[in-house]
């Protein structure tokens, strides 16, 4: 198991490394520049050309990314180039807001997801039927559509939810709550869909297995089969969405934030993109990339211990 382990490690640290050095090389040859964003449309090229020295954006760009890893690999992922403040401060402050809609998306859509797949499963008929149609319609539906839905009913016309803004956890349990039911409701109806589809496939093959029938004949209790016994077995495949629902997710929250106004790192990048702010566009990747990353590793690692023949891949 160490050896799994320590495979996997290895491949994300080396994950981390290419995506951000593509990032790198790729805001590099971003066409917007920085100067015009401090100095105004009105600034001669020579005052554009001594800010840039200042910079230090007309260094060679193997220096400049040499210079970033020595930098990166000591936990300085640099300033932002117009605000001035350290990156990292400036992502993770705004972290919490985007990791609260992913995981809780996440954790939403396969509680949703995994119920309604075992129970399309194991009813069968009008109520599989059902779920499905279900599914086929709600997959069809993008988030953001569903998102300006959920604000027009549930904010604006019956006013039971704010439409915009965020309250931190410590200064409001109850408001923060509210704040978070129409995004995550936004993100969870499509995330589900993979899952109840996966969920259901994966629970109707190993129902027709041997050992059920075995079990069944013994008169186990039809409930200890199928959420012992069923579920354990049939959560190997579902692991694989899950770790891809996440990812989903975490993209899909940046969009999410910019329709409910929420301060996630979704509004930082875009802001630090449209400025040509290089230094917060890689910190929000660094940052981005590596959970995703250790999100994948603690679901590889999962895997590896329900199913011990993965260890061997």
């Amino acid at each position: 198991m160490t050896a799994y382990v320590a495979r996997r490690l290895g491949i994300a640290v080396l994950m981390v490394f290419v995506i951000t050095s593509l990032a790198f090389i790729l805001t590099a040859l971003m066409p917007n520049d920085v100067t015009s964003t401090i100095l105004g449309p009105d600034a001669t090229p020579e005052q554009r050309s001594a800010l840039r020295s200042d910079l230090g954006l007309d260094e060679p760009l193997i220096s400049r990314f040499i210079g970033f890893w020595a930098s990166a690999l000591t936990g300085d992922l640099g300033s932002s180039l117009i605000s001035g403040r350290p990156v990292l401060d400036s992502v993770t402050e705004r972290l919490p807001v985007t990791l609260t809609l992913a995981m809780g998306g996440t954790l939403l859509a396969v509680i949703v997801g995994v119920a309604l797949g075992t129970l399309a499963a194991v009813r069968g008929g009008a109520t599989d039927t059902t779920i499905r149609g279900f599914v086929g319609v709600v997959v069809a539906i993008p988030n953001f559509w569903l998102a300006v839905l959920l604000v027009f009913v549930f904010a604006v016309t019956l006013g039971l939810f704010p439409a915009t803004g965020w309250t931190p956890f410590p200064d409001d349990p109850g408001d923060w709550a509210l704040h978070l039911v129409l995004p995550l409701s936004a993100i969870v109806v499509g995330a589900s869909a993979g899952i109840v589809r996966q969920s259901r496939v994966a629970m109707l093959d190993v129902l027709q297995r041997d050992y059920i029938t075995t079990l069944r004949s013994v008169g186990l209790p039809e409930w200890r089969i199928i959420l012992v016994h069923g579920l354990r077995n049939a959560a190997i495949p579902v692991l694989t969405v899950i770790g891809l629902t996440f990812v989903g997710l975490f993209g899909g929250a940046v969009l999410i934030e910019q329709v409910f106004s929420l301060p996630g790192i979704g509004p930082l990048a875009m802001t630090s993109v449209s400025t040509g702010d290089f230094p917060v566009t890689l910190g929000v990747v660094i940052v981005t990339s590596a959970l995703i990353l250790l999100m994948n590793l603690a679901l590889d690692i999962v895997y590896g211990i329900i199913n011990p023949k993965a260890r061997l891949a």
